[in-house]
């Protein structure tokens, strides 16, 4: 479980402004965790929704990705790693990424955006379980994580 938060007890605009678009691709990421999802597909979408986001943070522009390296997407200067993997006995555990997933099986799901010259990152991370039906479980769903709730907790 991963939680950025504000060392002075509140995000300046900025900060929120990344926060937010991190915690909407980890929501929508989140989503498509059900049994079927490709892993590969996985991934590509999401690095669709990271690409959206950073374009509306003003981080890359659509040449950027326009001309982008498919073997290193656009995206990929602000979030350089993976969103998800599995999670078993290890925290980094074995899985096949060639199959489909299927319910039961618990991931991670970890997006971030890191922005070195404006000496800021943020990575949000919940672990879920992949059910038949609905919504993967959050195993984390009372750990908070709106801006609001961080805030709070940090100046009480």
């Amino acid at each position: 479980m991963t939680r950025t938060i504000p060392v002075s007890g509140k995000y300046n605009d900025r900060q929120k402004a990344v926060y937010n678009a991190v915690n909407r691709v980890k929501k929508e990421a989140t989503k498509m965790l059900v049994p079927g999802t490709l892993w590969e597909q996985y991934h590509v979408e999401v690095g669709k929704l990271m690409t959206s986001e950073l374009l509306g943070l003003g981080l890359i522009d659509k040449a950027d990705v326009q001309n982008e390296n498919p073997d290193w997407p656009a995206y990929k200067k602000y979030f350089m790693h993976g969103t998800s993997h599995h999670m078993g006995l290890d925290t980094h555990d074995y899985g096949l990424l060639n199959e489909p997933m299927q319910a039961n099986m618990v991931f991670t799901v970890e997006p971030g955006i890191y922005i070195p010259d404006e000496g800021f990152g943020i990575r949000l991370e919940d672990d879920v379980v992949i059910q038949d039906s609905g919504e993967p479980f959050n195993l984390m769903r009372n750990i908070p994580i709106e801006i609001e709730e961080i805030e709070e907790i940090m100046n009480s």
